[in-house]
């Protein structure tokens, strides 16, 4: 063992096998496999490594190791279904062991098993009740499949149980989806007193604030975001959202464009930028964008919509007409 943890791996395989030829303690025998199985993994031949983790189990079948090694190899394969098979089976000769659990949910959530992944952090928390990480895992899990009242519920044990302080805004999240806006600002409020830079907060108390009709304190709390971040798209997005609530159309388009750079292929953003151009006027420059639109998005409805309108007013009519059949589906 010291060997392999060392990384010697053929030599050590070699020895291991001529063990075998001499050994007749089935026990012995099952571990000798498995340790040969962590020299084939070590030297990538995964196939031989789950075939000496079947003989290892043929003589010790309850063994926690020898499958999750086996998981491990199926996994790297990219086999990510056996691999929860051989999982299951050792769960079964060990169901209350929960960081066993815990990694069978983690891997149904990698593969977007969300539903799985719920029962897997749901068993956690109920062998564990105490653990605010398999508490935490839990909300995220009902976030995914919209069981958002539960996912709060969750989220206040993990914080009851020593949870990390990023909770608070999960579970602000989870307020404002629920409509309750008041609750969701005052949680970030108390998560930027303690982390004033905390810019996933600063952003959703800016959305907060926008949604409560706020667009000066949504403005504010952007802007501090900007500092700390200027290469995210949606934060401009936001931006020029914001400043055209506020009738700064200018800036807007300014924010807009900034947007545009970090990701050309935005369609909300061209949707945005030329709704902006449009109420300026700036029928060309409009159109350009929305061309970008509808060659990105061929059944954008208020795409071609605004773009019908457009040619109307470049006095373009038949442009017009075509669009506006394109927006009905009938083109």
């Amino acid at each position: 063992e010291k060997l392999i943890d060392l990384q010697v791996f053929a030599e050590t395989k070699n020895y291991l096998k001529a063990c075998l030829l001499c050994c007749e303690d089935p026990a012995l025998k099952g571990q000798i496999h498995y340790l040969i199985a962590r020299c084939c993994h070590g030297m990538e031949l995964l196939q031989a490594a789950i075939d000496n983790l079947n003989q290892a189990l043929s003589y010790q079948p309850n063994n926690i190791n020898y499958w999750n090694l086996q998981a491990d190899c199926y996994l790297e394969m990219g086999d990510w279904q056996q691999a929860v098979t051989v999982l299951n089976k050792s769960v079964r000769s060990s169901p209350r062991d929960a960081e066993l659990i815990y990694r069978l949910g983690s891997i149904f959530l990698f593969y977007g098993e969300y539903a799985e992944a719920l029962n897997c952090f749901s068993g956690c928390c109920q062998l564990k009740p105490f653990n605010a990480e398999y508490w935490e895992m839990k909300a995220e899990m009902l976030v995914k499949l919209q069981q958002i009242g539960d996912a709060v519920l969750c989220f206040k044990k993990a914080i009851k149980y020593g949870g990390q302080y990023h909770l608070y805004a999960r579970m602000a999240y989870c307020y404002a989806l629920l409509g309750e806006l008041r609750k969701a600002k005052k949680l970030l409020q108390k998560v930027l007193n303690k982390e004033p830079d905390n810019y996933d907060a600063l952003n959703n108390l800016a959305g907060i604030y926008h949604k409560l009709g706020n667009n000066e304190q949504a403005y504010k709390h952007l802007k501090k975001a900007l500092i700390l971040n200027s290469n995210d798209p949606l934060l401009y997005n936001n931006l020029g959202l914001v400043c055209h609530k506020l009738g700064r159309s200018r800036k807007a388009i300014e924010y807009y464009k900034e947007a545009l750079k970090l990701d050309q292929s935005d369609t909300i953003v061209l949707f945005n930028l030329a709704s902006c151009l449009a109420e300026k006027g700036l029928w060309e420059e409009a159109k350009v964008n929305l061309e970008k639109l509808v060659a990105l998005e061929k059944h954008n409805t208020e795409a071609w919509v605004l773009l019908g309108n457009i040619y109307e007013n470049l006095s373009r009519p038949k442009k017009a007409v075509d669009c506006f059949n394109h927006s009905l589906g009938l083109a």
